[in-house]
């Protein structure tokens, strides 16, 4: 067809086809995209467990090859006396120390998850410290902790870069992505699912999910940094369920890796 001008114009049909063949082309690309997306971010994950692994093994240097304590600040005591412990919380002296050695508190946190993980402040936790964005597994008391009463794994804490034996070797997990729930609280976390971390209403912490399996929320799975410097990623169906909270059973914290 031609204007007056003597230019060819498309016909509304030609402008439909057109239209069409760009919406094909976009379906197609935008799952490759979002795909590429979500291995920049697993990415940069295994970039900033390099670092919270690099910060770990530098405090050790300076404190007779000792990690920094998993302990938190709590203060409920079992008839032992051990204070409660759970992997994704810090006392607040260990988050600072932790800060100070790597420069920043960007690496406490998976880079897919936002707030309230990835904030100067952390995510506080009343009573406990502060709940970071990854499982610091280094420095824990009186491992392994007692089976959760559904099936699970046992699992040892390293105490100090020189341990061997119970379990421990260089290939120990020290960090590890938070696929962790808690049926107690209410809260569940899944840093990497096909479409990347996981949120409720905006909450990465989902509180609304009512404390839900990482894998019902679709977990695919995540990057587990060992004692000896190293990061692998494992699949979720490779994962073994272990106990998060050591005081706590079916009420505690879930964790799988």
């Amino acid at each position: 067809m031609k204007t007056n001008h003597g230019r060819v114009a498309f016909t509304l049909i030609e402008l439909l086809v057109v239209i069409a063949i760009i919406g094909v082309l976009a379906a197609m690309l935008l799952p490759v995209l979002g795909g590429a997306k979500q291995r920049a971010k697993r990415i940069a994950c295994v970039s900033n467990i390099h670092q919270f692994l690099l910060a770990s093994h530098m405090y050790a240097n300076d404190n007779d090859q000792r990690f920094p304590l998993g302990a938190s600040d709590s203060k409920v005591f079992d008839p032992n006396g051990i204070l409660d412990d759970a992997i994704p919380i810090l006392s607040t002296n260990t988050r600072a120390t932790f800060v100070r050695y790597a420069g920043t508190f960007n690496m406490l946190c998976c880079p897919s998850l936002g707030p309230p993980f990835d904030t100067p402040d952390g995510y506080p936790q009343n009573g406990y410290g502060v709940c970071i964005g990854y499982n610091y597994l280094g420095g824990h008391a009186n491992t392994p902790w007692p089976l959760l009463a559904t099936n699970g794994a046992y699992w040892s804490s390293p105490q100090k870069t020189t341990d061997t034996g119970s379990n421990i070797n260089s290939g120990t997990p020290l960090i590890t992505d938070m696929n962790d729930w808690s049926p107690g609280y209410g809260g569940s976390v899944v840093p990497h699912s096909s479409t990347g971390a996981v949120q409720t209403g905006g909450d990465y912490s989902n509180q609304s999910a009512f404390g839900a399996a990482a894998t019902s929320l679709g977990a695919t799975g995540g990057n587990v940094g060992a004692m000896d410097g190293s990061t692998a990623w494992v699949r979720i169906n490779r994962m073994k369920l272990r106990r998060g909270s050591q005081q706590w059973d079916t009420s505690g914290c879930y964790a799988i890796w």
